[in-house]
């Protein structure tokens, strides 16, 4: 079979076709539209920026401590209010030995609830030896008045217990009240003869 030559690009091309069939897929090529290229999306606008609330620092130390310096001042005067309203603590009266000599040693239910510490021993102006110390009621019960004579003893050098003077006292205690007293004390020694406050042993005495 005989073929023929494409006079557009010089190939033989078989007798069966009318036409050059390189010619015509070349021609379709060029014919057919370019893929529409997707166009690109707009830019999306930047949110706006936020404006924050900037404080210096040398303002937030400020406040700082203006804070601490009016929390130590309330501190201050919550504490003098109630220095205020407190009521004074009475002086401690020198009982006379008359005011004494009529006291009796309260019962045994109310000395079960008392209690007599921080004992001073000092001399009055007449060089008479003085005990001050501290009584204190540890019931809920109005005691009222009460008095009671008090042995003073003494630990030696045997460990025994030595009486070295006693003393009496007259005073008024409410529910869970303490007093301070001062009294003078019957002894035959001077207060520098006496023993030293954490070697005294104090009891009420029996009438």
């Amino acid at each position: 079979m005989f073929t023929w030559i494409c006079p557009k690009c010089g190939k033989e091309v078989p007798p069966s076709y009318s036409e050059c069939p390189n010619c015509a897929a070349k021609d379709q090529t060029s014919t057919e539209p370019a893929a529409a290229t997707p166009a690109p999306a707009p830019p999306r606008p930047a949110p706006p920026a936020q404006r924050g609330l900037s404080i210096p620092v040398w303002i937030v130390s400020l406040l700082i401590a203006v804070a601490l310096i009016g929390a130590g001042a309330a501190f201050l005067l919550l504490r003098a209010s109630k220095s205020a309203d407190s009521p004074a603590r009475p002086a401690a009266a020198l009982e006379t030995p008359s005011a004494l000599s009529s006291v009796t040693a309260p019962s045994n239910a109310v000395t079960s609830n008392l209690e007599l510490a921080g004992f001073r021993l000092t001399e009055d102006s007449k060089q008479k030896a003085v005990v001050q110390f501290v009584v204190v009621n540890h019931s809920a019960a109005d005691l009222g008045e009460i008095g009671a004579k008090v042995n003073l003893s003494a630990l030696n050098n045997q460990q025994k217990l030595q009486p070295v003077g006693s003393f009496v006292f007259k005073t008024t205690l409410g529910p869970y009240e303490s007093k301070e007293l001062k009294v003078p004390v019957d002894t035959k020694l001077r207060v520098y003869e006496l023993p030293d406050w954490q070697f005294l042993r104090a009891e009420f005495a029996r009438q």
